[in-house]
């Protein structure tokens, strides 16, 4: 027969094994709870790593933001999109109709551009009607309306400068490309929250343009003017629709130091219409 003291301290070693074996189990347990803890915390940063790796190469239909930094990427792609090269080989005329609210007032308007450098610019107010024209560097107002005599004047001076920037037949970008202007710098920059391309242009009369370029469609966004006093001219694009196969904004909003000054809408735009060059030639008034 066995004791009770050879019980007791069956039991009682019974008890310290079972207590060091907690302790161990324990041990383990926490050490595999740290070894969990830390294989998450690894895989939570291998996936913000993949996440930021990811973000650094989001490829956009014609390359990444990166890619498309480069001038001379950025350049083959906005052309093979804008203006491929038949276009602007067969491209002669532009004729656009739209309406242009300013002021409180709303104007219908025409638009006509002949290359290289004519242009025609209409707006009708009742049955009032004011012309703006361009050809090369002469550039003239007519004003006319019911029962008055015509008011012709040449325009010089800044304000002439102005009119025969605009009546560049492309874009700064594409005009840059003919070499009316240069491509000054191309860097990313923010646009609503989302990466953008800021492509700088000087064009031929001195003027400094910023390009806001959407990476996905590599249509213009928005266009900045810093003029001499430092104020700047903003006009934002939107509603682009192919017009024979040049991409063209039918509506713009522009501001001045924020403030919006003026919103067009255009209605109609065809190219190559057949427009005769006298169109764009001086007032008989004015010869």
């Amino acid at each position: 027969m066995k004791s009770a003291y050879t019980n007791t301290n069956r039991r009682t070693s019974n008890r310290r094994k079972t207590k060091r074996q907690v302790r161990r189990a324990k041990r383990v347990l926490f050490v595999g709870v740290i070894v969990i803890v830390c294989a998450a915390a690894y895989s939570i940063v291998k996936s913000i790593d993949s996440m930021d790796t990811a973000t650094d190469e989001v490829q956009f239909p014609y390359g990444s933001i990166q890619e498309l930094s480069d001038m001379e990427t950025f350049m083959a792609a906005y052309l093979a999109v804008n203006c491929k090269s038949d276009l602007l080989d067969r491209t002669q005329t532009i004729h656009a109709m739209g309406t242009v609210e300013s002021g409180g007032h709303s104007l219908s308007f025409t638009l006509i551009k002949k290359r290289p450098d004519k242009m025609r610019f209409t707006m009708k107010r009742g049955s009032q009607e004011i012309i703006f024209g361009v050809s090369g560097d002469t550039v003239w107002q007519l004003i006319r309306a019911p029962r008055q005599e015509d008011q012709c004047a040449r325009i010089e001076g800044e304000e002439a400068v102005t009119w025969m920037s605009q009546a560049r037949f492309f874009d700064w970008i594409i005009s840059a490309s003919q070499g009316e202007g240069e491509i000054v710098g191309i860097e990313v920059e923010q646009w609503s929250g989302n990466d953008s391309i800021n492509v700088r242009v000087i064009d031929e009369y001195g003027n400094t343009y910023a390009i806001l370029i959407d990476p996905q469609t590599l249509h213009p966004l928005a266009e900045r003017l810093t003029l001499p006093n430092g104020k700047v001219t903003e006009t934002i694009f939107n509603d682009y629709r192919d017009v024979d196969g040049l991409p063209t904004p039918f509506q713009l909003t522009i501001s001045r130091e924020g403030k919006i000054v003026s919103k067009i809408q255009l209605n109609n735009v065809t190219i190559n219409a057949g427009i005769l060059s006298h169109l764009f030639e001086l007032p008989n008034a004015l010869q």
